[in-house]
């Protein structure tokens, strides 16, 4: 912002500037000045510039014509001031004014230099989708979610699975007959030993039927598979933050492209705006508002680069690649191949492929079977268990092969509650999954009706957008050729080339929101990562 405050003083005019002399600011001094030059003496003004903390080239170049004019400049600061010296002593900045600007014109060298030293990195949409696929920490620790479920179910399987143990044992012994018989003898406590014995073998035990452990068993594969599809869910939401920062780096990009050709419009524009004030046509206020122009457009241009940068910053952090790596995007923002969807087939397919859903109804599943399984433990179970071994005394006497099997049936009477609890709690996750469902069909139809309409728009805007820009291009053509007969100032010009900037962004605006539409169709759909990598989601 600028601020001009005009004094009258007995000797002249002082006008006072506050604030940034830069970018459109700029034109506002040069109409303030043309409109007070007819007035006044250029001799006997003064424009105080204490106030004044920044001054581009185009500021620059406008004061030193205001000084050719006659008249004085006064300002003051470190920045300001050897700027306002150089244009009083008729020349560029000398070494008071480079000794405040040489440390970070070093340090921008240095940044140069390293950045050209390491080649960017060519990156396609689909590579960007493997990368973060592969690298994000997001879905390592998914990944690890599944190793954990399918722990789970190896642990629930081996308690159906018989359980085999080796034993062996030696012992020494010295037992009181009368108290092991019940029966006293006459002459007093019989005493057996001590003695030594010993026992070698394996003894085995197994569920013959266990309704309750089979049912545990099948919750968790289906608590396997509500992991599994939870990873997908992982998976489609780094598709869609990577789909859309690549789509919004692709947009920053274009914008770059078209911020340069709108710097060289505008500098041939300066050039003619020159020609013609040389040639009796024109008048120094148009060349002062094409240079005007100008500046504006590379400000315009700086700002468009440093979009693109921040964007391709983001995709570096999506992509756990280095902070340092430079990327440079392979596939341009262009218009997508259209293909139709009725809501019906749409949602239809968000229903059935949709990670979400999968994940519910496996979780779904798990309850049921642990309410099953809750349930069984009222149910008996039969136990079927054996001993084979080789006993004896030692060390002196052999060792007789022993064997010991038993069939038991164990019948639950008391549970402490324990039963009705564990049925209580399934119950409460199926609840808990039933509403989530109904959320997720709600989320689902909103998702697909809100992406058809975007995407129809953005579709009708890119057309729209396409011939915007086509009038605008013949508007400049004819407002330029009207400039260059004399007809006209070049104020037509001007904003010939601010309609072509607006329908330029408008295009490429459109081209985004239509991509970005697509991607959130398919999204909506579960079709994110097929789509854009080319690939089947892994499960």
């Amino acid at each position: 912002m600028l601020r001009i405050t005009p004094r009258d003083r007995d000797t002249g005019l002082t006008l006072v500037l506050e604030g940034k002399l830069a970018g459109p600011w700029v034109a506002e001094l040069a109409q303030a000045w043309s409109g007070w030059q007819g007035r006044i003496d250029p001799a006997k003004a003064v424009l105080d510039m204490r106030g004044v903390a920044f001054i581009d080239e185009a500021g620059r170049e406008l004061l030193a014509r205001i000084h050719a004019e006659g008249a004085d400049l006064v300002g003051s600061g470190c920045y300001v001031g050897p700027i306002i010296q150089s244009i009083l002593n008729g020349g560029e900045l000398g070494a008071a004014g480079l000794r405040f600007l040489w440390l970070p014109v070093l340090g921008l060298a240095a940044a140069g230099a390293l950045a050209a030293a390491e080649p960017a990195m060519p990156l396609s949409l689909a590579q960007a989708l493997d990368l973060a696929l592969a690298r994000n920490p997001e879905i390592h620790k998914s990944l690890i979610a599944v190793a954990q479920s399918q722990d789970d179910r190896r642990l629930a399987a081996s308690a159906l699975m018989p359980s085999v143990e080796g034993v062996a044992g030696y012992s020494r012994s010295k037992q009181n007959l009368d108290a092991f018989l019940g029966i006293p003898s006459p002459g007093g406590p019989e005493v057996v030993g001590p003695f030594n014995a010993g026992q070698v073998g394996i003894r085995a035990e197994a569920p013959l039927f266990d309704l309750s452990l089979y049912k545990r068993w099948a919750a968790s594969r289906h608590g396997e598979a509500s992991a599994k599809a939870q990873s997908r869910v992982a998976r489609e939401a780094i598709a869609a933050l990577v789909v859309g920062q690549y789509l919004r780096s692709q947009r920053a990009s274009e914008s770059v492209k078209a911020a340069q050709s709108r710097v060289e419009l505008a500098a041939a524009l300066e050039k003619l705006a020159e020609d013609q004030q040389k040639n009796g046509l024109g008048t120094r206020l148009d060349t002062l508002r094409a240079q005007v122009q100008v500046q504006n457009e590379r400000q315009r241009l700086i700002q468009a680069q440093t979009q693109a940068r921040t964007a391709l910053l983001g995709l570096v952090k999506l992509l756990d690649l280095e902070p340092s790596t430079r990327l440079t995007l392979t596939d341009p923002l262009a218009a997508p191949e259209a293909v139709a969807f009725t809501f019906q087939e749409a949602y239809g397919q968000g229903l059935s492929h949709r990670p979400e859903v999968a994940a519910l109804d496996a979780r779904e599943q798990a309850a049921l079977s642990l309410r099953d399984s809750a349930r069984s433990l009222r149910l008996p179970s039969l136990v079927v268990s054996g001993t084979y071994a080789s006993m004896g005394l030692a060390p002196n006497q052999p060792w007789v092969p022993t064997y010991t099997l038993s069939l038991g049936v164990k019948v639950p009477l008391f549970t402490g509650g324990r039963i009705s609890a564990q049925t209580a709690k399934a119950r409460l996750e199926l609840d808990r999954v039933a509403e989530e469902r109904k959320e997720v069909k709600a989320q689902v139809g909103l998702e697909v009706q809100v992406a058809q309409a975007e995407m129809d728009a953005a579709r009708s805007e890119v057309d729209v957008a396409a011939q915007a820009v086509g009038l605008a291009q013949e508007a400049l053509v004819q407002s330029r050729h009207r400039f260059e007969a004399g007809v006209s100032n070049n104020i037509e010009v001007i904003n010939a080339q601010d309609e072509l900037a607006r329908a330029e962004d408008n295009r490429i605006n459109a081209l985004w929101r239509l991509n970005q539409s697509r991607a959130d169709l398919a999204k909506a759909m579960g079709q994110l990562e097929p789509l854009f990598a080319g690939t089947r989601s892994r499960s």
